[in-house]
């Protein structure tokens, strides 16, 4: 019988303790925030210095404005510090904890000339990020994309903590502690339910954790927040499955390695680039492999694919290409144009796998019976396409 490859989708950890500390972020640095969480993995025993380029937090498009923000950003999160509870010495929760007050970062460099933000968490924090055996929580990072606000971030982990219940019942004023909300809306309780319990609302409506709230009183005091959600059952974060994706698979082909296909996941849920971008970097950086520029083909894809030094090529390809093909679809009857839906190809290639016939991968099959043919990856309204003029 013949197997599959499954890969999990991917995961961002968080002990416990981090999940309740009380801290609090912009917008950007939140999503900076996410990108290294993202990149730790599960078997990580320290943090290692990570490259992330200012494109993947940022989904507009680069300017001189967004690149000042990032330098911004990048000042404002090296002073950021955890107000967070003491853990045993073997990373459990302990009762009526000491509160330990632990900068976030151990570095933070903005390298403006090649638009890359270089950091690592700070070293008194490993606790709460690796090697987490019990107390913590997980969180899909395709969800987690999702929101974009950081109080929605942070009450998604909240209630992510409490998944399996189905309800988490928070106190007030806990709760404006764990947000760093402590002066905010102190009087005007109407505009925290506006700005922070509806937004969310609205934010997680969209997420695999949708919830309902209500207000708890004692007397005319509104004390408590009860937050309602569809509880989770037994069924483990970890064991819901993906089979690999066109994209993913051929960058495995290429070489890049399966810790790297979160990174890429995200730039592309960001809005970074779209998929047939890939494509087109495979497709470049293998004719500079077999012309003898390239020998470590699965690094030259990947920092390709984070740094985006080919997007203009790419985008000048696809702009010639849209060109061509308004001129012959001007021409009534002509039928010099070539055109294959991705997908068809990809099932035809199946049915020849599963013949014996076709190379062991779609992407070496694109690339021999497609890509070397002239043919063109092309994604307008109508889906993706494989063209030829």
């Amino acid at each position: 019988m013949e197997s599959t490859s499954v890969t999990a989708l991917p995961l961002v950890v968080q002990h416990n303790a981090l999940v309740n500390a009380r801290f609090n972020m912009s917008a950007l640095e939140m999503r900076f925030f996410l990108a290294l969480l993202s990149r730790i993995g599960r078997d990580d025993d320290s943090f290692t210095v990570c490259e992330v380029p200012v494109r993947e937090i940022c989904s507009s498009s680069a300017s001189n404005a967004i690149y000042n923000e990032v330098r911004e950003m990048v000042r404002s999160i090296g002073t950021r510090a955890l107000f967070i509870e003491a853990l045993s010495p073997e990373g459990k929760r302990v009762k009526d904890p000491d509160v330990l007050t632990l900068p976030l970062m151990g570095r933070a460099h903005y390298r403006r000339k090649t638009g890359v933000v270089e950091a690592s968490f700070n070293e008194n924090i490993r606790p709460y990020l690796l090697e987490l055996r019990d107390n913590f929580t997980k969180a899909q990072l395709s969800q987690l994309l999702k929101l974009k606000s950081p109080v929605s971030h942070r009450i998604y982990w909240l209630l992510r903590e409490y998944a399996a219940f189905g309800k988490r019942v928070i106190g007030l004023a806990e709760l404006r502690n764990v947000l760093g909300l402590t002066t905010e809306y102190q009087n005007r309780f109407d505009h925290f339910r506006d700005r922070v319990l509806d937004r969310a609302q609205t934010e997680l409506a969209q997420t695999d954790l949708p919830f309902t709230y209500e207000v708890i009183k004692q007397g005319r005091v509104i004390t408590e927040i009860r937050f309602l959600f569809e509880p989770a059952g037994g069924t483990s974060i970890d064991s819901v499955k993906f089979e690999p994706t066109g994209w993913e698979t051929a960058l495995l082909a290429a070489g890049v390695g399966e810790k790297s296909l979160p990174v890429i996941r995200l730039q592309l849920e960001s809005g970074v680039y779209e998929e047939q971008y890939i494509y087109f970097v495979l497709q470049t950086i293998r004719a500079k492999v077999l012309q003898g520029k390239v020998k470590k083909e699965g690094g030259a894809v990947f920092k390709a694919l984070t740094e985006g030094y080919l997007l203009n090529d790419f985008r000048k390809q696809v702009a010639n290409i849209q060109v061509k093909q308004q001129k012959i679809g001007k021409r009534s009857g002509d039928s010099a144009s070539v055109r294959i839906r991705l997908e068809d190809a990809e099932a035809a290639y199946e049915t020849m796998r599963k013949k014996g016939k076709a190379p062991s991968t779609f992407a070496e099959n694109l690339e021999q019976t497609y890509l070397n043919q002239g043919f063109m990856i092309v994604q307008n309204e109508t889906g993706n396409w494989l063209i030829k003029d």
